[in-house]
């Protein structure tokens, strides 16, 4: 939707570009309310602007010549004459979302009523730090789309989520995508030509959570990605909070053990190398090779190469003791941070994500066990521990979130 001369009647240029203008930002605030808001009557709309029924009457009209605005029929009386009702098309635009992750990236495309039109495509590899990723993720990009027989002109924009340290005042990446001085957004914009936005992935899973999933509603939420490492996403006062550069919520990096393991940020005894995918392996395969019996021998074609979090997981749901166990003590970490996220932010709830979330209850039970000897109950009750139920889609979800916001800012 840009604004457009041709609409308007002549006169000066100036009044001309201002009319313009004005109508466009008009045009905006009603698409971002029925987005929002979902579907509304002319007068509903008349007082969320503060314009007249006439004016709002032909804003729609050139909203539904534009394909953008549908005219869905008469809705309920309030006392008067049944008033029409106005919404989305649902069709007249579509959001690319994509969650580039270390080893698996995952796509997505969501029409205007945030609707799947395609499945969720999960595609393994390595994420690696040059143009070729880039170039990679784009033909991916444009084979979905075109199988889906989407026009590409009805992409408003795409939104990217990666892992690692995003500056969102930059928009640089110094995790990942950082070959040059560009932001990881221009690189995409190059290639796409359309509006494109970058963020990493604790900070979209939470956008995902509050936009779609557990934390829609609620206002002070802490969504936690237990991944290839261990990350945070803040929602607080019901909005995103990533801190000055965007670097807050690094749980991972908190020291849980002195002198402990050693992390990949340099640091010994990190939450992360005690509460990650990477370290539920580790362990699990320290614990074979002493001897411990499991049937993820069996799972794994008794090869310790074999062992992914996924075969620790569905031994777990064939009750084996051993990955039970495993699990547990990932869980008792993970409570050791949490406690001091309780104390800090008095979450009403922690919504942890990633493949480890599904283990359930093998891991919530042992977190809550232990936050009931490392924190004040009168503050613990306060908050509800649940695992995410958006799963693998959270990602993609989060980013067509964030693309949307900021496209109808």
């Amino acid at each position: 939707m840009k604004p457009s001369e041709s609409t308007l009647f002549p006169g000066k240029k100036k009044n001309i570009k201002n009319q313009i203008l004005k109508k466009y930002l008009h045009e905006k605030k009603i698409i971002n309310i029925l987005y929002k808001e979902g579907p509304k009557s002319n007068k509903q709309l008349s007082n969320y602007i503060n314009l007249s029924p006439p004016t709002i009457t032909r804003l729609l009209n050139n909203l539904i010549s534009e394909g953008l605005v549908k005219d869905f029929g008469m809705g309920d009386s309030d006392g008067g004459r049944k008033p029409n009702i106005y919404g989305i098309n649902p069709d007249s635009r579509y959001i690319l979302g994509i969650d580039i992750g270390r080893n698996i990236s995952r796509f997505a495309l969501l029409n205007f009523h945030n609707e799947f039109v395609t499945e969720l495509v999960c595609l393994p590899g390595k994420l690696k730090n040059d143009p070729e990723t880039v170039n990679q993720v784009y033909h991916q990009s444009l084979k979905i789309i075109k199988e889906a027989g989407i026009d590409y002109n009805k992409i408003m924009g795409i939104g990217i989520v990666l892992p690692g340290l995003i500056n969102t005042s930059t928009g640089r990446s110094y995790s990942y995508l950082n070959y040059n001085d560009k932001p990881v957004s221009q690189l995409f914009e190059e290639k796409f030509k359309l509006p494109v936005f970058t963020e990493n992935d604790s900070n979209l899973m939470a956008l995902g959570e509050h936009a779609f999933g557990l934390a829609k509603g609620k206002e002070n939420v802490l969504c936690l990605t237990l991944v290839a490492g261990v990350g945070m996403g803040l929602i607080l006062n019901g909005k995103l909070y990533s801190g000055k550069s965007g670097f807050a919520g690094e749980f991972g990096h908190i020291i849980i053990e002195e002198n402990g393991l050693l992390c990949t940020c340099g640091k010994k005894g990190c939450l992360e190398t005690m509460a990650s995918e990477e370290a539920l392996v580790r362990m699990v395969k320290e614990g074979l090779e002493k001897g411990c019996t499991s049937i993820i021998t069996d799972i794994a074609d008794y090869k310790l190469a074999n062992i992914t979090p996924e075969v620790i997981l569905k031994a777990a749901e064939k009750e084996d003791h051993f990955a039970i166990e495993i699990l547990s003590k990932v869980g008792h970490y993970l409570g050791k941070g949490i406690a001091i996220l309780i104390h800090m932010y008095n979450p009403e709830m922690i919504i942890i994500g990633g493949k480890m979330a599904k283990a359930g209850q093998y891991l919530t039970d042992s977190i809550k066990q232990t936050l009931n000897t490392r924190t004040i109950s009168l503050i613990r009750q306060d908050t509800k521990i649940v695992t995410s139920e958006l799963g693998e889609k959270a990602g993609v979800l989060g980013a067509t979130s964030l693309a949307m916001q900021r496209i109808l800012q």
